[in-house]
Protein backbone atom coordinates (compact mmCIF):
# COMPACT_ATOMS: atom_id res chain seq x y z
CA UNK A 1 0.00 0.00 0.00
CA UNK A 2 1.03 3.16 -1.09
CA UNK A 3 2.52 5.41 2.42
CA UNK A 4 -0.01 8.50 2.97
CA UNK A 5 -0.35 11.17 5.38
CA UNK A 6 -3.35 11.10 7.22
CA UNK A 7 -3.68 13.95 9.78
CA UNK A 8 -6.32 15.78 7.06
CA UNK A 9 -8.01 12.38 6.70
CA UNK A 10 -8.28 12.14 10.19
CA UNK A 11 -9.33 15.77 11.24
CA UNK A 12 -13.23 15.33 10.70
CA UNK A 13 -12.67 12.35 13.02
CA UNK A 14 -10.70 14.46 15.26
CA UNK A 15 -13.54 17.00 15.52
CA UNK A 16 -16.38 14.67 15.97
CA UNK A 17 -14.67 12.24 18.20
CA UNK A 18 -13.95 15.96 20.67
CA UNK A 19 -18.03 15.95 21.16
CA UNK A 20 -17.59 12.83 22.98
CA UNK A 21 -14.78 13.46 25.56
CA UNK A 22 -16.71 14.59 28.39
CA UNK A 23 -18.40 11.39 30.46
CA UNK A 24 -21.47 12.81 29.25
CA UNK A 25 -21.41 12.78 25.86
CA UNK A 26 -23.40 10.09 24.23
CA UNK A 27 -20.63 8.85 21.92
CA UNK A 28 -19.13 8.23 24.94
CA UNK A 29 -21.52 6.47 26.95
CA UNK A 30 -23.10 4.47 23.90
CA UNK A 31 -19.43 2.96 23.34
CA UNK A 32 -18.78 2.03 27.40
CA UNK A 33 -22.24 0.65 27.34
CA UNK A 34 -21.43 -1.32 23.95
CA UNK A 35 -17.98 -2.37 25.16
CA UNK A 36 -19.72 -3.56 28.30
CA UNK A 37 -22.21 -5.68 26.38
CA UNK A 38 -19.46 -7.06 24.09
CA UNK A 39 -17.17 -8.36 27.45
CA UNK A 40 -20.11 -9.78 28.58
CA UNK A 41 -21.55 -11.64 25.93
CA UNK A 42 -18.14 -12.55 24.75
CA UNK A 43 -17.74 -14.12 28.31
CA UNK A 44 -21.07 -15.87 28.14
CA UNK A 45 -20.43 -17.11 24.51
CA UNK A 46 -17.43 -18.73 25.70
CA UNK A 47 -18.78 -20.05 29.47
CA UNK A 48 -21.88 -21.44 26.55
CA UNK A 49 -19.32 -23.24 24.59
CA UNK A 50 -17.25 -24.74 27.07
CA UNK A 51 -19.91 -26.18 29.01
CA UNK A 52 -21.90 -27.76 25.94
CA UNK A 53 -19.06 -27.56 23.21
CA UNK A 54 -22.31 -27.81 20.16
CA UNK A 55 -21.55 -26.58 16.71
CA UNK A 56 -23.78 -25.41 14.31
CA UNK A 57 -27.24 -25.57 15.18
CA UNK A 58 -28.00 -26.18 11.32
CA UNK A 59 -25.33 -28.36 10.27
CA UNK A 60 -24.09 -31.90 10.80
CA UNK A 61 -20.84 -32.30 11.80
CA UNK A 62 -20.77 -35.81 10.98
CA UNK A 63 -22.16 -35.58 7.48
CA UNK A 64 -19.44 -33.89 5.78
CA UNK A 65 -15.93 -35.24 5.49
CA UNK A 66 -13.13 -33.34 3.58
CA UNK A 67 -11.49 -35.79 0.58
CA UNK A 68 -9.40 -33.11 -1.18
CA UNK A 69 -7.08 -29.81 -0.10
CA UNK A 70 -8.37 -27.13 1.68
CA UNK A 71 -7.42 -23.63 1.24
CA UNK A 72 -7.32 -20.89 3.50
CA UNK A 73 -6.93 -17.52 2.61
CA UNK A 74 -5.32 -15.07 5.79
CA UNK A 75 -6.24 -11.07 5.22
CA UNK A 76 -2.60 -10.25 6.33
CA UNK A 77 0.97 -10.68 5.42
CA UNK A 78 2.84 -13.47 6.54
CA UNK A 79 4.69 -12.64 9.59
CA UNK A 80 2.20 -11.18 11.55
CA UNK A 81 -0.08 -13.07 14.34
CA UNK A 82 -3.37 -13.38 12.01
CA UNK A 83 -0.98 -15.35 9.61
CA UNK A 84 0.73 -17.49 12.83
CA UNK A 85 -2.37 -18.14 14.17
CA UNK A 86 -3.41 -19.15 10.44
CA UNK A 87 -0.89 -21.40 9.88
CA UNK A 88 -1.24 -23.12 13.79
CA UNK A 89 -4.85 -23.79 13.15
CA UNK A 90 -4.00 -25.57 9.66
CA UNK A 91 -1.20 -27.74 10.66
CA UNK A 92 -3.48 -28.70 13.65
CA UNK A 93 -6.62 -28.99 11.08
CA UNK A 94 -4.37 -31.47 8.88
CA UNK A 95 -4.01 -33.91 11.14
CA UNK A 96 -6.99 -33.56 12.70
CA UNK A 97 -9.02 -33.71 9.27
CA UNK A 98 -6.80 -35.91 7.57
CA UNK A 99 -6.25 -33.85 4.25
CA UNK A 100 -3.65 -31.36 3.11
CA UNK A 101 -4.87 -27.63 3.95
CA UNK A 102 -2.96 -25.01 2.74
CA UNK A 103 -2.52 -21.36 3.67
CA UNK A 104 -1.96 -18.58 1.27
CA UNK A 105 -1.43 -14.58 2.01
CA UNK A 106 -3.77 -12.19 0.21
CA UNK A 107 -2.75 -9.43 2.17
CA UNK A 108 -3.69 -5.80 1.59
CA UNK A 109 -6.18 -2.53 2.83
CA UNK A 110 -6.20 -4.23 6.35
CA UNK A 111 -7.60 -7.55 5.53
CA UNK A 112 -10.28 -5.45 2.71
CA UNK A 113 -8.63 -7.05 -0.48
CA UNK A 114 -8.74 -10.67 0.79
CA UNK A 115 -12.30 -10.59 1.99
CA UNK A 116 -13.78 -9.14 -1.24
CA UNK A 117 -12.01 -11.80 -3.44
CA UNK A 118 -13.46 -14.79 -1.58
CA UNK A 119 -16.79 -13.87 0.44
CA UNK A 120 -17.88 -14.88 -2.78
CA UNK A 121 -15.54 -17.85 -3.44
CA UNK A 122 -16.41 -21.58 -4.07
CA UNK A 123 -19.13 -22.93 -1.28
CA UNK A 124 -18.43 -26.65 -1.49
CA UNK A 125 -16.31 -26.33 2.04
CA UNK A 126 -12.45 -26.24 0.82
CA UNK A 127 -12.58 -22.49 0.99
CA UNK A 128 -12.04 -20.20 4.06
CA UNK A 129 -10.95 -16.79 5.56
CA UNK A 130 -8.51 -16.47 8.31
CA UNK A 131 -8.49 -13.11 9.52
CA UNK A 132 -9.25 -11.23 12.90
CA UNK A 133 -12.60 -9.64 14.11
CA UNK A 134 -11.05 -5.38 14.79
CA UNK A 135 -10.15 -5.84 10.69
CA UNK A 136 -13.25 -7.95 9.64
CA UNK A 137 -15.12 -5.08 11.95
CA UNK A 138 -13.21 -2.12 11.60
CA UNK A 139 -13.19 -2.06 7.68
CA UNK A 140 -16.71 -1.95 7.76
CA UNK A 141 -17.35 0.97 10.29
CA UNK A 142 -14.81 2.63 8.47
CA UNK A 143 -16.39 2.40 4.93
CA UNK A 144 -13.17 0.49 3.53
CA UNK A 145 -16.16 -2.35 2.55
CA UNK A 146 -19.87 -2.36 2.59
CA UNK A 147 -20.20 -5.51 4.34
CA UNK A 148 -19.66 -7.27 7.59
CA UNK A 149 -19.32 -10.77 9.28
CA UNK A 150 -22.83 -11.56 7.73
CA UNK A 151 -21.32 -11.36 4.14
CA UNK A 152 -20.02 -14.85 5.47
CA UNK A 153 -20.47 -18.34 6.99
CA UNK A 154 -19.36 -17.63 10.18
CA UNK A 155 -16.86 -20.85 11.52
CA UNK A 156 -15.14 -19.95 14.42
CA UNK A 157 -13.94 -17.60 16.73
CA UNK A 158 -10.36 -19.53 17.35
CA UNK A 159 -8.27 -17.47 19.89
CA UNK A 160 -7.93 -14.22 21.56
CA UNK A 161 -4.59 -12.06 20.50
CA UNK A 162 -1.66 -11.17 22.95
CA UNK A 163 -3.27 -7.75 22.82
CA UNK A 164 -2.65 -4.69 20.71
CA UNK A 165 0.28 -3.01 22.28
CA UNK A 166 1.95 0.80 22.04
CA UNK A 167 5.30 -0.02 21.06
CA UNK A 168 8.27 2.23 21.04
CA UNK A 169 12.11 2.29 20.26
CA UNK A 170 13.95 0.90 23.50
CA UNK A 171 15.45 3.93 23.83
CA UNK A 172 12.52 6.37 23.55
CA UNK A 173 11.93 8.92 26.60
CA UNK A 174 8.56 8.11 27.49
CA UNK A 175 7.84 4.42 29.50
CA UNK A 176 3.79 4.80 29.86
CA UNK A 177 0.53 6.30 27.87
CA UNK A 178 0.29 9.06 29.77
CA UNK A 179 4.18 10.35 29.44
CA UNK A 180 3.81 9.52 25.30
CA UNK A 181 0.82 11.83 25.31
CA UNK A 182 2.57 14.62 27.04
CA UNK A 183 5.32 13.92 24.80
CA UNK A 184 3.17 14.81 21.92
CA UNK A 185 1.85 17.87 23.39
CA UNK A 186 5.27 19.63 23.77
CA UNK A 187 6.37 18.37 20.07
CA UNK A 188 3.09 18.58 17.84
CA UNK A 189 3.01 16.66 14.79
CA UNK A 190 6.80 15.52 15.43
CA UNK A 191 6.49 12.26 16.62
CA UNK A 192 5.19 9.90 14.09
CA UNK A 193 2.43 6.93 14.68
CA UNK A 194 2.44 4.44 12.05
CA UNK A 195 -1.04 2.78 11.85
CA UNK A 196 -3.40 0.62 9.18
CA UNK A 197 -6.18 2.44 7.63
CA UNK A 198 -9.40 0.84 8.92
CA UNK A 199 -9.51 -1.87 11.47
CA UNK A 200 -9.16 -1.42 15.39
CA UNK A 201 -5.29 1.03 15.12
CA UNK A 202 -7.43 3.09 12.94
CA UNK A 203 -9.77 3.63 15.58
CA UNK A 204 -7.37 3.52 18.04
CA UNK A 205 -5.56 6.42 16.73
CA UNK A 206 -8.64 8.61 16.74
CA UNK A 207 -9.28 7.69 20.54
CA UNK A 208 -5.73 8.73 21.31
CA UNK A 209 -5.62 12.22 19.62
CA UNK A 210 -9.33 13.27 20.78
CA UNK A 211 -9.99 11.37 24.22
CA UNK A 212 -6.22 11.62 25.10
CA UNK A 213 -5.17 15.00 23.35
CA UNK A 214 -2.29 13.51 21.39
CA UNK A 215 -0.90 15.41 18.64
CA UNK A 216 1.06 12.75 16.47
CA UNK A 217 1.80 13.18 12.66
CA UNK A 218 -0.18 9.81 11.68
CA UNK A 219 1.25 7.72 8.64
CA UNK A 220 -0.33 4.54 7.02
CA UNK A 221 2.34 1.91 7.40
CA UNK A 222 -0.16 -1.36 6.52
CA UNK A 223 -0.17 -4.16 8.90
CA UNK A 224 1.39 -5.49 11.75
CA UNK A 225 4.44 -6.90 10.13
CA UNK A 226 5.50 -3.83 7.98
CA UNK A 227 4.55 -1.41 11.17
CA UNK A 228 7.01 -3.39 12.74
CA UNK A 229 9.80 -3.08 10.12
CA UNK A 230 9.51 0.73 10.12
CA UNK A 231 9.48 0.98 13.45
CA UNK A 232 12.65 -0.82 13.83
CA UNK A 233 14.26 1.17 10.78
CA UNK A 234 13.31 4.67 12.25
CA UNK A 235 10.42 5.20 9.69
CA UNK A 236 8.19 5.85 12.25
CA UNK A 237 8.61 6.28 16.52
CA UNK A 238 5.44 4.57 17.84
CA UNK A 239 3.01 2.13 16.71
CA UNK A 240 0.30 -0.47 17.47
CA UNK A 241 1.40 -4.28 17.70
CA UNK A 242 0.11 -7.84 18.92
CA UNK A 243 2.30 -8.21 22.09
CA UNK A 244 3.20 -11.57 19.74
CA UNK A 245 4.27 -9.65 16.96
CA UNK A 246 7.09 -7.42 18.78
CA UNK A 247 7.71 -10.14 21.92
CA UNK A 248 11.22 -10.94 20.59
CA UNK A 249 12.71 -7.36 19.95
CA UNK A 250 11.21 -6.28 23.29
CA UNK A 251 12.91 -9.01 24.79
CA UNK A 252 16.59 -8.31 23.20
CA UNK A 253 15.70 -4.70 24.43
CA UNK A 254 15.24 -3.09 20.60
CA UNK A 255 11.75 -2.16 22.11
CA UNK A 256 9.35 -1.86 24.84
CA UNK A 257 5.85 -1.60 25.20
CA UNK A 258 4.04 1.14 27.08
CA UNK A 259 0.57 -0.72 27.90
CA UNK A 260 -1.67 -3.03 26.04
CA UNK A 261 -5.28 -2.40 24.79
CA UNK A 262 -6.89 -5.00 25.68
CA UNK A 263 -9.65 -4.42 28.40
CA UNK A 264 -7.32 -6.37 30.84
CA UNK A 265 -3.86 -7.92 30.86
CA UNK A 266 -3.71 -11.42 29.06
CA UNK A 267 -3.92 -14.25 31.17
CA UNK A 268 -0.13 -15.10 31.33
CA UNK A 269 0.93 -11.05 31.23
CA UNK A 270 -0.75 -10.10 34.36
CA UNK A 271 1.66 -7.05 35.26
CA UNK A 272 0.65 -5.67 31.93
CA UNK A 273 -0.59 -1.66 32.14
CA UNK A 274 -3.90 -0.96 30.36
CA UNK A 275 -4.48 1.88 28.18
CA UNK A 276 -8.32 2.09 29.75
CA UNK A 277 -6.05 3.15 33.14
CA UNK A 278 -5.09 5.99 30.93
CA UNK A 279 -8.04 6.59 28.50
CA UNK A 280 -10.93 4.61 30.08
CA UNK A 281 -12.62 4.37 26.42
CA UNK A 282 -9.41 2.52 25.08
CA UNK A 283 -10.20 -1.03 24.98
CA UNK A 284 -9.85 -3.30 21.92
CA UNK A 285 -10.06 -6.84 22.60
CA UNK A 286 -9.32 -8.50 19.19
CA UNK A 287 -10.02 -12.84 19.14
CA UNK A 288 -8.73 -14.58 15.43
CA UNK A 289 -12.00 -15.73 13.10
CA UNK A 290 -12.39 -18.38 10.56
CA UNK A 291 -14.74 -17.35 7.88
CA UNK A 292 -16.26 -19.20 4.61
CA UNK A 293 -17.88 -17.62 1.47
CA UNK A 294 -21.41 -16.98 2.38
CA UNK A 295 -24.05 -19.85 1.35
CA UNK A 296 -21.18 -22.53 1.98
CA UNK A 297 -22.28 -26.20 3.00
CA UNK A 298 -23.99 -25.92 6.94
CA UNK A 299 -22.86 -29.34 7.11
CA UNK A 300 -19.13 -28.58 6.14
CA UNK A 301 -19.19 -25.36 8.62
CA UNK A 302 -20.13 -27.73 11.45
CA UNK A 303 -17.44 -30.16 10.50
CA UNK A 304 -14.88 -27.47 10.32
CA UNK A 305 -15.92 -25.89 13.89
CA UNK A 306 -15.88 -29.49 15.38
CA UNK A 307 -12.45 -30.01 14.28
CA UNK A 308 -11.18 -27.03 15.70
CA UNK A 309 -12.67 -27.26 18.74
CA UNK A 310 -11.08 -30.99 19.21
CA UNK A 311 -7.91 -29.31 18.55
CA UNK A 312 -8.37 -26.88 21.26
CA UNK A 313 -8.53 -29.47 23.67
CA UNK A 314 -4.84 -31.05 22.67
CA UNK A 315 -1.75 -30.17 24.84
CA UNK A 316 -0.14 -29.15 21.49
CA UNK A 317 -2.92 -26.27 20.97
CA UNK A 318 -2.50 -25.13 24.87
CA UNK A 319 0.95 -25.08 24.27
CA UNK A 320 1.62 -23.05 21.43
CA UNK A 321 -1.39 -20.11 22.26
CA UNK A 322 0.14 -19.95 25.64
CA UNK A 323 3.59 -19.72 24.22
CA UNK A 324 2.23 -17.33 21.34
CA UNK A 325 -1.08 -15.32 22.37
CA UNK A 326 -0.40 -15.20 26.49
CA UNK A 327 -3.50 -16.80 26.65
CA UNK A 328 -5.76 -19.53 27.54
CA UNK A 329 -7.08 -21.31 24.54
CA UNK A 330 -10.47 -20.19 23.82
CA UNK A 331 -12.73 -21.19 20.86
CA UNK A 332 -16.61 -20.59 20.62
CA UNK A 333 -19.10 -22.94 18.61
CA UNK A 334 -20.58 -21.67 15.29
CA UNK A 335 -23.73 -20.14 17.25
CA UNK A 336 -21.46 -18.59 20.14
CA UNK A 337 -18.84 -17.27 17.04
CA UNK A 338 -22.02 -15.78 15.44
CA UNK A 339 -23.07 -13.90 18.38
CA UNK A 340 -19.65 -12.93 19.05
CA UNK A 341 -19.23 -10.99 15.77
CA UNK A 342 -22.44 -9.35 16.17
CA UNK A 343 -21.72 -7.93 19.48
CA UNK A 344 -17.85 -6.79 18.44
CA UNK A 345 -19.38 -5.29 15.32
CA UNK A 346 -22.08 -3.44 17.25
CA UNK A 347 -19.26 -2.11 19.35
CA UNK A 348 -17.83 -0.62 16.56
CA UNK A 349 -20.72 1.08 14.37
CA UNK A 350 -20.91 3.27 18.40
CA UNK A 351 -17.54 4.90 16.11
CA UNK A 352 -19.44 5.04 12.88
CA UNK A 353 -20.35 8.60 13.28
CA UNK A 354 -17.08 9.76 14.54
CA UNK A 355 -15.17 8.05 11.92
CA UNK A 356 -16.18 9.84 8.65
Amino acid sequence: MKKKMLAMALAGTMAALALTGCGSGKGSAAASSAAETTAAATTEAANSSTETEQTASAGDASAWKPTKTINIYCTHSAGGDTDYMARLLAKNLETELGVTVVVSNVAGSNGATCMQQYKDGPKDGYTFIASNTAALNGNEVTGMVDFGYDAFEPVAVYGIQSGENLVVPANAPYDDLQSLLDATKKNPGQIKLGISTGGGVYIESAVLQNLGGAQFNVIDEGDAATRLTALLGGAIDVTSLPYSTAADYIKDGQLKSLCTLLSKAPTLLPDQKTASETIPELKIDTEYVLLAPKGTDANAVAAVNAAIVNISKTDEWKEAVNSYCYQDPYVLNVDDTIQNLKEQRDLFMSFKDFLK
